[in-house]
């Protein structure tokens, strides 16, 4: 890794020190009312004189002063606007290289006419279509907020989360971003579970991704965006969280953020304390025999989180910044499996029982620094990312077994994964409807996991050569893409073309064998958007997108949930890879209907497999030859209910077709299935808020598993009190919740499963913003580091 290492630094030290030679000016100045007084909290626009184009904004401090830092040197001038006064604009005048240009005082003039009082009252709407993607506000919603973000991802329409696996629309190969990085390499099961949903700002649905997205997901992209508090001047807020259902939970936090001048600071930390519960039932039955095994599954996480960014204007074309993001968390847990065997008459044979005693501990650090340069002011823009990220997971299973003459177990599984990623962008408007885009990337990922499998013999734990292995995987991904985009009045079209050539080899040291894949391929997306009828507009799109197995789902490595039951990877997974279309209709550019067609070669899908003589099971994923999904979606508003009712609501209805050959016979399985979601948010007396959401997942196939329909209510209120500073929220998710039910028979196996979780659970939330929360935030930047750490646990 030394010359990853070196790479690195050299490009961040050559990314600020081209940043820095820039040359730089400053401007002050004060604003005053016609009474003398300062006049704070004004908009102070700097416009350049040739074509009154903006060029920076401020805000005028308390005292009226205001201050323009870091310009090139040319000819600007002044505009200033605020409520009550009318317009300022200031004559032209010219700023040296490096001067310290001081304004005349700026006297405002009260407006003609002044409103007594004004009262904005706005709320996001729950969905917002936008080019190319579904936006979910979930910031706005009361329910889930006192979760967790995988409580928080079952408001998103169409998504659904079952023991952590997360599906669109019953299509697997999602893939998971948060703020636009990846999260393939980071053990996401946990994140989803630890990380509190108050931190989500806003989900984003991608199902069409562009050229500028990898490749990387068949299912879509789920961009998860953290909030932001990027306001003027001091300020923050501090928020702390109880729940109840079967488990006691707590969660504090706080996040500060100081903008002046050019530098916007940011910091936030907390606690959480997110406990679980999950239970899974599984009967089998066998030509001789019946296997009912009961699961009991506690999580009691304490994980801590700490991120602090720094982003700094050098002058009014040129930013650079750095964030750092580090969490944290220890899991304890002890679960429990109860195996009864039973005779076809129904006569017990055989009962044991399975405490697996589990230490699991991980932690994540990120580093992103960027460079943005925005080369004039027709739009022309390039963007320099830089992306480091360390995990380092430890876990220790100790299985214990009463009852039978089963070997006590312990497994230790160690891993650690270091990647290196950066990518360049460039915007070029050729004209007022044409923008060119291009770019490229390189990422480099190494992981090293190891399995220290040892038995319990004569008091002793002795190594189990059979199942110690030691797992090493190295990818190094290139790619560049080339973009072109139309758009005149209500008439969109963009074309992408990205190219991706990703180096793999995995090497196990049990097997003492290197599996190699090379993929080099071109992936195409199109899309064209324009209006119909009235308010109705019509969409069209294509794209081309592969799915990358999962790391650990390529690790060999063996893990227990009993002597009989357990999971393993398997290293001959080959990507998928899959066509998409879509048509839509649009309401005011709201999504109102949808239809989509999907066609996947080598798709990979989770199965399970059973040894009839020894009775053993284990879950493993595939791939199989192909699947078709195809379908629709409905949306619809509820505002034309009543005033004091808002909402959405929709329903998806899907038709999935598996064809395949598997053991060694024909895999044909096809199923319609029905997804619904409702949101309804309600005005009270005396300002509360009430909101219920509900969703239900109709009967469906997901790989060789039939299951029936499950779902589940939520209901929340909300207060606002002390000039709406602080923020009082109650809410129960599962008050109605139907679990999953699942069966498998095909060939020889003839299964029932239940998966259920903890419901109803009880949350009260309290934040208290302080410091100045009605100003005009800073623009917001998304890292371009895009999906290298969406697989190590798979989706």
């Amino acid at each position: 890794m030394t010359y990853y290492t070196r790479l690195f630094g050299l490009m961040v030290a050559g990314m600020f020190s081209c940043a820095l030679m820039a040359q730089s000016g400053n401007i002050t100045g004060q604003l005053l009312n016609q009474e003398g007084k300062a006049a704070d909290f004004a908009n102070v626009l700097l416009l350049q004189a040739t074509d009154s184009s903006l060029v920076k904004m401020e805000l005028s401090e308390e005292d009226g002063s205001y201050e323009f830092r870091s310009l090139d040197e040319g000819e600007y001038l002044i505009k200033v606007t605020g409520i009550g006064y009318d317009d300022h604009f200031t004559a032209p005048f010219s700023l040296a290289n490096k001067e310290k240009k001081i304004l005349p005082v700026i006297t405002l003039e009260v407006m003609a006419t002044v409103l007594d009082a004004v009262e904005v009252v706005a709320r996001k709407p729950l969905l917002e279509q936008r080019a190319g993607k579904l936006v979910v506000n979930v910031d706005q919603s009361i329910t889930g907020q006192g979760g967790s973000v995988t409580d928080l991802l079952k408001k998103v329409p169409g998504l659904v989360v079952v023991n952590d696996r997360v599906s669109m629309a019953g299509r697997n190969g999602v893939t998971i971003l948060i703020d636009g990085r990846p999260t393939k390499y980071m053990d996401i099961q946990s994140v989803l579970n630890e990380m509190p949903a108050d931190n989500i700002s806003k989900i984003e649905v991608v199902t069409q991704p562009g050229a500028a997205y990898d490749a990387e997901g068949t299912g879509g992209i789920i961009n998860i965006i953290l909030k932001k508090n990027a306001l003027y001047g001091t300020n923050g807020s501090v928020t702390a969280g109880f729940g109840y259902g079967e488990l006691a939970k707590y969660r504090i936090g706080t996040n500060l953020n100081h903008r002046t001048g050019p530098w916007n600071l940011t910091f936030a930390t907390g606690y959480n304390n997110r406990t679980w519960i999950e239970r899974l039932d599984l009967t089998r039955v066998l030509e001789d025999r019946t296997y009912v095994q009961n699961n009991y599954e506690p999580g009691n996480p304490h994980s801590l989180y700490l991120n602090m960014g720094a982003d700094y204007d050098i002058n009014a074309n040129h930013r650079v910044g750095i964030s750092l993001n580090s969490y944290r968390s220890d899991n304890d847990r002890t679960s429990e499996n109860t195996t009864t065997i039973l005779s076809n008459e129904g006569n017990e044979l055989d009962k044991f029982t399975t405490r697996n005693m589990q230490d699991r501990f991980w932690r994540s650090y990120t580093t992103d620094a960027f460079y943005r340069w925005q080369i004039d002011t027709t739009g022309q823009e390039l963007n320099f990312d830089i992306n480091m990220a360390d995990y380092r997971r430890e876990v220790t299973d100790m299985l214990m077994t009463t009852g039978e003459n089963f070997d006590d177990r312990q497994n230790q599984t160690p891993a650690n994964t270091r990647i290196y990623a950066t990518q360049l962008d460039y915007k070029l408007p050729l004209n007022d409807q044409m923008r060119f885009e291009a770019g490229a990337k390189l990422s480099a990922t190494r992981l090293d996991n190891e399995l220290l499998a040892t038995v319990r013999q004569n008091n002793e734990w002795v190594n189990d050569p059979l199942l110690s292995n030691k797992f090493n995987y190295e990818e190094d991904i290139y790619a560049a893409y080339v973009n072109l985009s139309y758009t005149k009045g209500e008439y969109d079209a963009n074309f992408g073309l990205r190219y991706e050539d990703s180096q793999a080899s995995g090497y196990s040291a049990t097997l003492d064998s290197t599996i190699n894949l090379n993929i080099a391929k071109v992936f195409p997306s199109l899309s064209l958007t324009t209006p119909f009828i009235g308010p109705l507009g019509t969409s069209i799109s294509y794209s081309y997108r592969i799915e990358r197995p999962g790391y650990f789902d390529l690790n060999p490595f063996v893990s227990y949930l009993d002597p009989l039951t357990f999971s393993k990877g398997n290293p001959f997974l080959v990507p998928e890879l899959t066509h998409t279309g879509q048509f839509s209709l649009t309401y005011e550019k709201q999504p109102f209907f949808n239809l989509s067609y999907d066609y996947t070669k080598d798709v990979l899908t989770e199965v399970i497999e059973q040894n009839d003589e020894t009775g053993e099971a284990f879950q493993t994923d595939i791939n199989l030859d192909k699947y078709i999904r195809y379908g629709g979606s409905l949306f619809f508003p509820l505002d034309f209910i009543a005033k004091p009712i808002s909402g959405y609501g929709g329903i998806m209805v899907f038709y999935h077709d598996y064809q395949a050959e598997y053991l060694n016979a024909d895999y044909l399985q096809n199923q319609w299935t029905t997804n619904a979601f409702l949101q309804v948010n309600v005005s009270l007396p005396q300002d509360w808020k009430l909101e219920v959401t509900g969703w239900m997942q109709g009967a469906g196939l997901d790989g060789i598993i039939r299951h029936e329909t499950f779902y589940g209510l939520d209901a929340g209120i909300q207060k606002k009190f002390f000039d709406n500073k602080l923020r009082v929220q109650l809410s129960v998710d599962g008050i109605v919740q139907k679990f999953f039910e699942g069966r498998v028979d095909y060939a020889n196996l003839d299964f029932d499963l239940t998966s259920s979780w903890e419901a109803p659970v009880f949350n009260a939330r309290v934040t208290y913003n302080f410091g100045n929360q009605s100003l005009k935030s800073r623009e917001r930047r998304e890292s371009s580091s895009d999906t290298e750490r969406n697989r190590v646990n798979g989706n």
